[in-house]
């Protein structure tokens, strides 16, 4: 006999009050989504965004007593106001429980809240599965290895540094990554499928999240989080699902309700995730299609592209011998797909931005940090494996003989996959 619902008709004080809490909760969390992601959004999403601004200055610079707080914009989901914004939010979520709970204690169930609310934690969490996934499938999250990577020893390496080239190296272990964050939110978009989907995504998760905590990757509070909507999500289906894989117990078969009693809402509601859904594939595709081609691996290679070492290197007319305690000579030259850096003798690195005029034969170094106004503007000349510059340091000359190393020679790239090893490769 199959069951009508997963849910029941009268509820406990203390699931009615975990409800409350848990609702309120994730609700602020996830707040603005789907605004911002959705075209023609941006106005509310900017109010939201400038209101938890608001609130996390205010509890910073009043209860934490932080002079001169700012949020930082840098790529780190785990910044000092990031870990305020979430206790923000939980204390908001208490307040708001409490007088819900005074003033809707007669309420026998959140069953129809609950249904609603599910629906909106899947597709916040099929959002980003998806974005996360198709990052991995089209290998833009974790491109190539730089040419910085390849001459830097281990110790030089953070720990994320360390688990993101592990990721880069291999493109299948990558794709496979991708894949299995995809399924699982395309699960996600289904309800007949929505438990799969939730499983999937809980494990993958938990993975990501224990690589965030182990290899000190600034995305831990967010990764825990959508573990954590994971697992709410398979939260109406646990007594299923300990009968069935723990206990052994036959399980009735689930038939969903209809979300609307009118017909027309129901049309209105699936027009609406057939939109969603197409949007969100298509927009993410010419994204990740479009970042391949910027930045991945279909990213042109500028000119000069390659490792050099130096050979010669004339400062002011005197040639510089390859001392170790030289900070002025260069070891070697790098230039990457979007940056380079020098290396001196005494091994102090110098990342510089490049600008490579091919045409006129030209090549200017400059510096990241704009307060710094030093430049290195060459001429070049190459003849196979040697490049020669020459050029000027502020009102100093310079004239650089360089050989370029075969990148493709290293043992990481060189060695490839093989179905038989007769001995371990473990270098």
């Amino acid at each position: 006999m199959a069951q009508t619902t997963t849910f029941t008709p009268n509820w406990s004080f203390s699931k009615k009050l975990y409800f409350r809490l848990s609702f309120c909760y994730l609700a602020l969390y996830i707040i603005p989504f789907p605004l911002g992601n959705l075209p023609f959004s941006n106005y509310p999403y900017m109010a939201v965004f400038n209101f938890w601004k608001w609130i996390t200055t205010l509890v910073a610079e009043n209860i934490f007593h932080i002079q001169n707080f700012k949020i930082l914009f840098n790529g780190s989901g785990d910044k000092t106001s990031d870990y305020i914004k979430l206790l923000s939010i939980a204390g908001l979520a208490l307040i708001i429980t409490f007088f819900w709970s005074i003033l809707d204690r007669k309420r026998n169930n959140y069953n129809k809240l609950l249904q609603f609310f599910l629906v909106a934690l899947r597709y916040y969490l099929a959002y980003y599965m998806l974005s996360y996934g198709m990052s991995k499938l089209f290998t833009n999250q974790f491109s190539s290895l730089s040419l910085f990577d390849l001459v830097k020893t281990y110790g030089q390496s953070s720990p994320m540094g360390l688990m993101w080239n592990f990721m880069e190296y291999s493109d299948t272990y990558t794709i496979f990554s991708g894949i299995s964050e995809i399924i699982g939110g395309v699960l996600l978009l289904f309800r007949r499928t929505t438990k799969l989907g939730a499983l999937i995504t809980f494990g993958v998760m938990l993975n990501v999240f224990l690589m965030n905590v182990s290899y000190d990757i600034p995305v831990k509070l967010f990764s825990f989080h959508l573990m954590l909507i994971a697992f709410y999500i398979l939260t109406p289906h646990l007594k299923s699902l300990i009968n069935y894989f723990l206990l052994n117990k036959p399980i009735p078969p689930v038939q969903y309700d209809k979300y609307f009693n009118k017909r027309r809402w129901n049309i209105t509601a699936l027009i609406f995730k057939t939109l969603f859904i197409s949007y969100t594939v298509v927009k993410f595709s010419i994204k990740q299609v479009e970042r391949q081609k910027q930045y991945g691996k279909f990213a042109a290679l500028p000119a000069l592209y390659g490792i050099y070492e130096v050979e010669k290197f004339t400062y002011n007319n005197n040639e510089r011998l390859p001392l170790t305690t030289d900070s002025i000579r260069w070891k070697k030259l790098i230039i990457d797909k979007n940056s380079s850096l020098i290396i001196n003798m005494d091994d102090t690195p110098k990342g510089v931005r490049h600008l490579v005029d091919s045409s006129n034969y030209a090549l200017e170094l400059t510096p990241y940090k704009k307060e710094m106004n030093y430049y290195y503007k060459f001429k070049y000349s190459q003849q196979d494996s040697i490049l020669n510059l020459e050029g000027t340091y502020y009102q100093d000359t310079l004239k650089i003989r360089l050989i370029k190393q075969d990148h493709t020679q290293f043992p990481l790239l060189k060695r490839g996959f093989n179905w038989i090893n007769e001995y371990p490769y473990n270098r």
